[in-house]
């Protein structure tokens, strides 16, 4: 499993879409929370959210965006065979 981390709202799908493995999993963070957003939101893999990140810019993300804590990006993080920061 990737664990692919976005830090900003800009991003390519199909850069992105093209190094996704069904298991992988996106994190946003920073203002890629942001994209939290967006009704149209359509990545190739599970999206979840930092939730002190969606807190602080005081967001409601969508339905399918999973919020979670520091604890369990750390989980996931050391899970991963990857961590990858897409800037």
């Amino acid at each position: 499993m990737k664990l692919i981390t976005l830090t900003q709202p800009r991003f390519e799908l199909q850069t992105l879409s093209a190094c996704c493995a069904p298991e992988d999993r996106i994190l946003l963070r920073q203002d890629a929370v942001y994209l939290c957003l967006q009704a149209d939101l359509s990545l190739p893999v599970p999206v979840m959210a930092l939730a002190s990140d969606v807190n602080w810019r005081q967001i409601t993300p969508l339905a399918q965006v999973e919020l979670i804590d520091d604890a369990r990006w750390v989980a996931l993080s050391a899970q991963a065979k990857q961590n990858l920061l897409w800037n």
